[in-house]
């Protein structure tokens, strides 16, 4: 549409031009030299303007372009439009742009943009931290000379990524790479902290071998009891004793499917409705009439504080509870003083089960709450033990405003295992 006006604008004005140097020719008789001179009017007029064109897009730094009269006015709207559609896009590729990296800064996932040789065009900060890039500085840089890994080397030169690579990286944790083809033979590389999946599957497998391992043994010992009854090789007077060693084995198999129930529903269950007050100094009662009424050969000292009520989920506090003091019974020997505190203190209400036992070598404390994990097989299969107790313990308190056990212990002098709930679980005397 304006290319039509400039035009007809042009014409209008040149025809105008001439008519007015030929009018004026005529009136003085000199019309060749009045259209000269109207002629190199026009001229100097167009060359004045093509300079303020050309001094504004090559000197000036002003976003507007000059103005004008005439036809030229028509050349600098169009310009002055055509730039304005210019900077809207900018803007709206500006604005696409921003949107884009923040998104990308959101993902809790490392991410860059490589082009086909492996060079770095762009990494979102999460990259920047977990792999130990240095942006901008590293911009550029072949992504295998970053990640000095061989199998990540092989994976990236093979050019096969139907399936992710999983590496153990920094000898610190397992993170996964995952590699997308882009546009223009470039590449978007997504690297994921797979560490926790990992070990959660590894505790899994752990989990199923230790518990297939702990159902087969006392199944072994059954089965082999029964082809020895059914073949007759047992005579009559040992039937009562073999008879009363299945059962014990049977029990264990009992008390062993219990505790991966209650692992299992304790893991999984909300707790956050579930609360109700608890009379723990009535629990602790109840348990220390029971040991000290079976097990005579070991010393016994409660310190309960009576008033001390909490707001908690009972079966699992009842849990917690019972299996740190009977854990003190199975892997203690014989004559040793056990003492159980129940108290409130200024960070809450204290538990504690301390035994002046053999004590846990230093070594084994941080996996003492692992499932199945056991110190001494031998000794505390023989107490009918399964090695659920402290996990079961372990995330009980974790469900508990994520209470931790605090285990301490010293060969030859005992072992200690504590806990505090949180303020938020006390009771008032009135709300008692």
């Amino acid at each position: 549409m304006l290319k039509h006006h400039f035009w007809q604008r042009t014409m209008l004005e040149t025809l105008l031009m001439l008519s007015l140097a030929a009018i004026l020719g005529m009136i003085c008789q000199h019309i060749t030299g009045f259209l000269l001179l109207s002629t190199a009017l026009l001229l100097l007029w167009y060359i004045y303007n093509l300079h303020k064109l050309s001094a504004w897009v090559w000197q000036q730094n002003t976003l507007y372009p000059p103005s004008s009269i005439g036809s030229f006015d028509i050349i600098f709207y169009g310009l002055h439009k055509r730039q304005k559609r210019i900077r809207d896009k900018q803007k709206e590729l500006a604005e696409i742009i921003k949107r884009f990296r923040y998104g990308a800064e959101s993902i809790p996932d490392a991410l860059l943009l490589t082009n086909k040789e492996g060079g770095i065009e762009w990494c979102n900060k999460i990259a920047q931290y977990q792999l130990y890039i240095h942006w901008p500085g590293d911009k550029g840089q072949n992504i295998i000379n970053l990640i000095r890994h061989p199998e990540f080397a092989a994976y990236m030169k093979k050019k096969d990524f139907s399936a992710p690579l999983t590496l153990f990286f920094n000898h610190k944790n397992y993170v996964e790479f995952r590699i997308i083809p882009y546009i223009d033979e470039h590449w978007i590389i997504i690297v994921r902290d797979v560490d926790q999946l990992y070990l959660a599957e590894k505790q899994r497998h752990d989990f199923f071998t230790n518990a297939s391992h702990e159902l087969r043994t006392p199944l072994t010992v059954v089965k082999g009891y029964l082809d020895m009854l059914t073949d007759d090789l047992i005579s009559t007077d040992k039937q009562a004793q073999i008879f009363t060693s299945m059962q014990g084995q049977i029990a264990r198999m009992e008390s062993l499917v219990e505790q991966i129930l209650t692992l299992s529903h304790i893991e999984n269950s909300p707790i956050k409705h579930q609360l109700q007050p608890v009379n723990i100094p009535e629990m602790l009662h109840k348990i220390k009439h029971n040991v000290k009424q079976i097990y005579t050969n070991y010393q016994f000292t409660f310190h309960i504080d009576d008033t001390l009520q909490v707001m908690a989920h009972k079966d699992q506090l009842y849990s917690v509870v019972s299996n740190l003091i009977y854990n003190a019974i199975k892997h203690t020997p014989d004559n040793t003083h056990i003492t159980v505190c129940w108290q409130k203190v200024a960070t809450g209400a204290y538990f504690s089960v301390t035994d002046t036992g053999s004590g846990i070598a230093m070594h084994h404390l941080h996996r003492l709450t692992e499932r199945f994990y056991q110190v001494d097989n031998a000794r505390t299969y023989s107490k009918n033990s399964s090695g659920l107790g402290l996990a079961i313990v372990k995330h009980a308190l974790l469900n508990h405003a994520n209470t931790k056990l605090e285990i301490k212990s010293e060969l030859g002098r005992g072992s200690y295992f504590a806990f505090t709930l949180p303020l938020q679980y006390l009771l008032t005397v009135k709300e008692t």
